[in-house]
């Protein structure tokens, strides 16, 4: 049967848009309706004739309504094979079921934190009946929202809904299902636990102008949750000026984000394929600016800028001079958006209204496309401000000393691995990211800083095999490192920073990052 002729329809839902032209439309094709509930009382109310359930079934619905359709007729006129099945004068057939669910998305996305709210809009008989409708595609339409109306309606009135429509429309609500349910899963569950299954709801907030590259498309998908929590809303509403995101920009503007949330007030961050190139952190966000600018004047071109703080007029006009694709704030003055406006490519993003939450990103694990699925693991959340520092040399880091390492070990935590950051009065000179070996790494970030690195301070994600590392860095001037520790040849590099009267730090904790 390759066009479906729909004789008998179950109409119950939960949002009525555009349902009474609809049914309207099927009582003129002599369709017999069955409903339920309100749906039944707003066709009746519009002379729409149908059939209530209870009349179908021979059973009064029952718990407030909860238990209606869970019948063998409904379930049998839904799954029965035509072709095949015995015909029973107690079934009747149904061959569309028009169905939407129980607004449960919309109870957790308004920061509902009630378990029985929520366990109450958790619809049962909605999917029991999309899920029999979607199996038995070949004999049933499954129609599970009010956008395949205009559809549904054209393909009835030419003859019948086809396979082709009925089969998208089956894995549709079996898309639609698993979604709803993953939703349940992840509200209802610890939010960290690894489970032995896992199901993660992901709803798509808008299309990105294209992928890594141009030729690859690419769409932006976020894990529902409430107003307050829904930090996707940041890449839409929170972007001021400028021309839509890519793929690339929202990874750039992630770690821009991620590293902010490391930094104290007034930092200011610059990025480049999601790498920092620049950081800094003074007193006011105009000289952070500044300071970060100035440790890599070549790299900022075409970056991003983040700041942990408010632009004004004055970082406003440094920031116009630089081609610059985004800039973040958590604000911009009147005078400063005058000023970033006039550039008509920069895109402006704004997380004032998400400060509470945009450095936390807790919400699941961090995961990574691999080979045939997909790796998850916890959030990297320490950081060396607050990790307790093993001084492990004779020459003891000096206090400016001390606050330049953890400044540096900080930005290390965010740097491709292998990697390697120079850094001297809370400012980057120079970064090493994403080598084979750390001893490289070392040397890019040293070449990087130049004559700068005399008298800066190194810090490195993880441990130094061997010494050559050290001793590199003793040519160049560094005069303090800070890495993890935990070789078996930790004694070695420990050695030469005593014979080269550098101070090293310890912290215990590896920040690989890959």
């Amino acid at each position: 049967m390759s066009k479906l002729k729909v004789k008998r329809a179950l109409i119950s839902v939960y949002y009525k848009d555009n349902l009474i032209p609809f049914a309207k439309f099927l009582q003129s094709k002599g369709i017999e309706i069955i409903s339920t509930g309100g749906t039944f009382r707003l066709l009746k109310e519009n002379d729409i004739k149908c059939i209530p359930i209870e009349e179908f079934t021979g059973v009064k619905e029952f718990f407030g309504g909860r238990v209606k359709t869970l019948h063998p007729f409904v379930h049998g006129g839904i799954l029965s094979k035509r072709d095949k099945e015995a015909k029973n004068s107690e079934i009747k057939n149904i061959d569309m079921v028009v169905v939407n669910l129980y607004p449960f998305e919309n109870l957790v996305l308004s920061g509902e934190k009630s378990i029985d709210k929520l366990i109450e809009m958790i619809d049962i008989g909605g999917p029991t009946m999309l899920r029999a409708a979607s199996k038995n595609f070949k004999y049933v339409c499954p129609v599970p929202s009010p956008a395949y109306y205009d559809l549904i309606m054209k393909e009835i009135s030419s003859g019948g809904i086809t396979k082709e429509t009925r089969l998208k429309l089956s894995a549709e609500v079996f898309n639609l299902i698993s979604y709803y349910d993953a939703l349940i899963a992840r509200t209802l569950l610890p939010q960290n636990d690894f489970n032995n299954k896992m199901a993660i709801p992901l709803f798509k907030e808008f299309e990105l102008r294209y992928g890594e590259n141009p030729h690859q498309t690419s769409a932006y998908y976020s894990i529902p949750g409430s107003k307050e929590e829904k930090i996707s809303d940041f890449f839409t509403e929170g972007k001021l000026h400028g021309k839509e995101l890519s793929y690339n920009n929202i990874q750039d503007i992630s770690a821009a984000m991620r590293i902010l949330g490391d930094l104290p007030q007034e930092s200011c961050i610059v990025i480049k394929h999601s790498n920092p190139c620049g950081a800094a952190c003074r007193k006011k966000i105009h000289e952070s600016f500044l300071a970060a600018y100035a440790g890599d004047p070549v790299s900022i071109f075409g970056g991003i800028v983040g700041f942990k703080g408010d632009v004004n007029k004055t970082t406003a006009e440094v920031l116009s001079k630089i081609f610059l694709e985004i800039i973040i704030a958590k604000s911009f003055d009147k005078d400063a958006l005058e000023i970033l406006t006039k550039k008509k490519n920069v895109r402006l993003m704004e997380y004032k209204n998400w400060e509470k939450t945009i450095f936390s990103d807790n919400k699941i694990f961090d995961a990574k496309r691999v080979v045939d699925g997909f790796i998850f693991q916890a959030k990297d959340n320490k950081t060396a401000l607050h990790e307790n520092l093993k001084i492990v040399t004779k020459t003891k880091p000096k206090n400016n000393q001390l606050h330049d390492l953890k400044f540096a070990q900080t930005i290390a935590k965010h740097v491709k691995s292998n990697a390697i950051v120079i850094v001297k009065d809370n400012m980057i000179l120079g970064v090493g990211a994403g080598q084979m070996n750390r001893v490289t790494a070392a040397k890019i970030a040293l070449d990087w800083a130049g004559d700068k690195a005399k008298g800066a301070v190194m810090a490195s994600d993880a441990f130094f095999p061997m010494d050559d590392t050290v001793r590199l860095a003793g040519e160049k001037g560094i005069n303090a490192i800070i890495q993890p520790g935990g070789s078996v040849r930790d004694k070695d590099s420990i050695k030469a920073c005593n014979e080269l009267d550098i101070a090293m730090v310890f912290t215990g904790i590896r920040h690989f990052l890959h």
